[in-house]
């Protein structure tokens, strides 16, 4: 039998390794992962089938984002929301929802929409779109922004 854990990464990775950018994957603790040797991958993933679908941040998780933020050029966050999709948000986006501190990350979207993210802090000023998992791992984090939704692929 395969175990919950197993499951949900296993959807996140399979995503990740069909990207032909995708080079290599290393495990690295218990659950994180090296992309390319320069982007840590936190997944975070849960059970429920229907949105909002939240993720409980603790202190060793915010202590691991930001030790790894030292250590590697990206740190992404991977949401997988149950049977939907994975939402990814760059640390640097989810230490604002949580401002800087232990807290909750919530994701939700309706059919064919995109996600819409809150978290402690606040709430996030644009839709993350489905399409994000896994492109923003092969992308640099200092690309201008702006507030309108992620084009999807």
């Amino acid at each position: 039998m395969l175990d919950k854990f197993e499951y949900y990464h296993g959807a996140a990775l399979v995503r990740l390794m069909d990207d032909e950018r995708c080079r290599a994957v290393k495990k690295r603790g218990l659950l994180g992962y090296v992309v390319n040797d320069e982007t840590f991958v936190f997944l975070k993933y849960t059970t429920k089938a229907r949105a909002p679908w939240g993720f409980a941040f603790d202190q060793e998780d915010v202590d691991r984002c930001f030790k790894m933020e030292r250590e590697y050029k990206n740190v992404v966050l991977g949401l997988v929301c149950g049977g939907d999709g994975i939402c990814a948000l760059y640390w640097r986006e989810a230490k604002e929802l949580l401002a800087g501190k232990p807290g909750r990350i919530a994701a939700g979207r309706k059919h064919n929409q995109s996600y819409a993210v809150w978290g402690t802090a606040g709430e996030w000023k644009r839709k993350i779109s489905l399409g994000r998992w896994p492109l923003l791992l092969f992308e640099s984090e200092e690309k201008p922004r702006d507030n309108k939704t992620e084009p999807t692929p």
